[in-house]
């Protein structure tokens, strides 16, 4: 105990000399320290290069943008799902499997299991509660919530889904959604202004803008079919977020991109509004009692497409 006292006054008494001789160093000269110590002046910019009147339609263009984005948030979730995935771990070789099988695999504690999580948006659409999201985010998952714009957590129900149309309809238990209008995507033109909302790697309540690019047409002969495309950014994340016109109507579902990266490189599609409706008129019916000739269509024309080796458009995603 004396021995550890003695080394600590040692250590205590050397600190104090190396400070001491540091000051004198510092206060006689004999430290160098970089030049320019002294305090810089600077004068900040008091004005605006530009003078507000002179940009008076931009700075209303970007309130009611501000008053758009603001009232269309709260009707965006992000969609969280978990699968449990069974794994087999082997450790080396079991005699009695070795000999009688796996009749015991059930019970083996070589046998496990994990939680494969994953994310994606949607859109509330009715006053009960009704969530349209796309069928990929939601397809053979054990457990799906949404997460509000206030940050609150719901369970929700899968009401029905169709993997052709990839769309799917949920349901959460609050009387206090505040759902978005379906708007008539048939009257939607090329150049029609949007803003496209979700979740893009998990980054929540993400805003990006552009214009419709391409109208899908009835007898379209590609793989576009009767999609609307966009070149507003969408990336992975953002499957069965909304496409919102000027009005804050849902205009399409984002579901797909074309991309050599994986991410967006400003060709982007999103399922017409139309369909939508339809989707959710059917919600009563016996599933998947729902589809448009024309939707089918885009569907089996699409698969139809690829599986043939025609697709000339290299890199399309589903996000």
């Amino acid at each position: 105990m004396k021995n550890l006292a003695k080394f600590l006054l040692f250590v205590l008494l050397v600190s104090a000399g190396i400070s001491l001789l540091y000051d004198y160093r510092l206060k006689h000269g004999g430290l160098n320290l970089p030049s320019g110590r002294k305090s810089e002046k600077y004068t900040l910019a008091s004005e605006p290069s530009v003078d507000s009147k002179q940009v008076a339609s931009l700075e209303t263009l970007n309130r009611e943008r501000r008053a758009l984005v603001s009232s269309v948030l709260p009707s965006v979730v992000a969609v969280k799902t978990s699968k449990k995935i069974g794994i087999r771990r082997e450790y080396g070789l079991d005699p009695f499997e070795f000999f009688f099988g796996n009749q015991r695999r059930s019970r083996s504690p070589r046998d496990e299991a994990f939680v494969q999580n994953s994310l994606g948006s949607g859109v509330i659409v009715t006053n009960e509660g009704h969530i349209i999201t796309n069928n990929h985010v939601v397809d053979q998952v054990d457990e799906i919530e949404v997460q509000l714009s206030d940050g609150r957590t719901k369970k929700a129900r899968l009401v029905g889904a169709d993997s052709q149309l990839d769309l799917a309809v949920l349901k959460i238990d609050d009387p206090g959604v505040k759902p978005l209008k379906l708007a008539d995507s048939d009257t939607v033109q090329p150049g029609d202004f949007v803003l496209a909302i979700g979740n893009p790697f998990g980054l929540q309540e993400t805003v990006t803008d552009g214009i419709i690019s391409w109208k899908g047409q009835p007898n379209s002969t590609d793989f576009r079919g009767d999609l609307l495309q966009t070149n507003a950014a969408i990336n992975p994340g953002n499957s069965g977020g909304p496409l919102i016109n000027l009005r804050g109507e849902v205009v399409g579902i984002n579901e797909q991109i074309v991309s050599s990266s994986g991410g967006s490189q400003g060709i982007g599609f999103a399922i017409p509004s139309n369909t939508v409706r339809t989707v959710l008129e059917s919600v009563g019916a016996v599933w998947p009692h729902f589809r448009t000739d024309n939707a089918v269509r885009y569907r089996l024309f699409e698969s139809e497409w690829i599986a043939n080796g025609q697709n000339e458009v290299s890199g399309l995603h589903r996000i």
